[in-house]
């Protein structure tokens, strides 16, 4: 039995890529933070232009594609209850790798300045799927997360969390090969009322194959939980937490 308990009020940063790897990564914790009363802000650092181009006979154009993509993030985003658009870096997809580490660093500590999180949430070392702009993403944010804990000077420190999955009940997802943290989650977020709002918010990114599959993945197959590796403060080897 899962503990529901959750930090009244809490406020929580995730911190991706593209649009559809906040809902892919952590879209039933985002869900349960807003209905328990806390806040959520979404960072995204592109807009995914290089992905596909429409699914189920849709069709639209590379030049279209970006607005197509961040308006399918604010319909996403929306349904979870979120009230804070994402903030949008502007950088190219497959694009993000090359961008000065810097100023996306900066530009992320300034987000998380102004938001206050006390959990971020963002890809581990691996990215998951080795993308290198999930990569990228993960060094900056990294970065940034700490240059926000050293200043924030809080009697509960910030956590830090990296999407992770629990290899005995998702090691059969297609392509899947992860080790380190990302293959050791040690934070299990009871997410089972809000499973099937997640996968019909990967639904509703209907120009992306790739949300359309995992959404059928997840219509499949149940899991409770969305798991995650709390990499700061770390926690004792073997430990394992339950709730937010």
């Amino acid at each position: 039995m899962y503990n529901r308990g959750a930090m009244p009020g809490l406020r929580f940063m995730a911190v991706f890529a593209h649009p559809d790897d906040e809902t892919s990564a952590v879209g039933g914790t985002l869900c349960r933070v807003i209905d328990e009363g806390g806040e959520a802000l979404v960072v995204t650092a592109t807009r995914g232009e290089q992905g596909t181009l429409g699914t189920g006979g849709r069709r639209m154009s590379r030049e279209d594609l970006p607005a197509v993509r961040e308006a399918e993030l604010r319909e996403v985003l929306r349904s979870y209850g979120l009230t804070a658009p994402p903030v949008l870096l502007g950088y190219r997809d497959q694009e993000a790798r090359d961008a000065d580490p810097a100023e996306v660093t900066a530009r992320v500590l300034d987000a998380m300045r102004a938001f206050k999180p006390d959990v971020v949430a963002t890809f581990g070392p691996l990215g998951i799927s080795r993308h290198d702009d999930h990569i990228a993403i993960h060094h900056t944010a990294r970065e940034a997360f700490y240059a926000y804990a050293a200043e924030a000077q809080r009697e509960t420190p910030p956590r830090l969390w990296y999407a992770a999955i629990d290899m005995s009940v998702g090691g059969d997802i297609d392509g899947l090969e992860l080790d380190g943290p990302e293959a050791s989650p040690n934070v299990y977020v009871d997410v089972a009322d809000y499973w099937r709002k997640k996968s019909g918010a990967l639904r509703l990114y209907r120009s992306q194959e790739d949300a359309q599959e995992f959404a059928a993945y997840l219509e499949a197959n149940f899991f409770a939980c969305e798991t995650f590796h709390q990499e700061h403060p770390a926690l004792a080897e073997g430990s394992v937490t339950l709730g937010l």
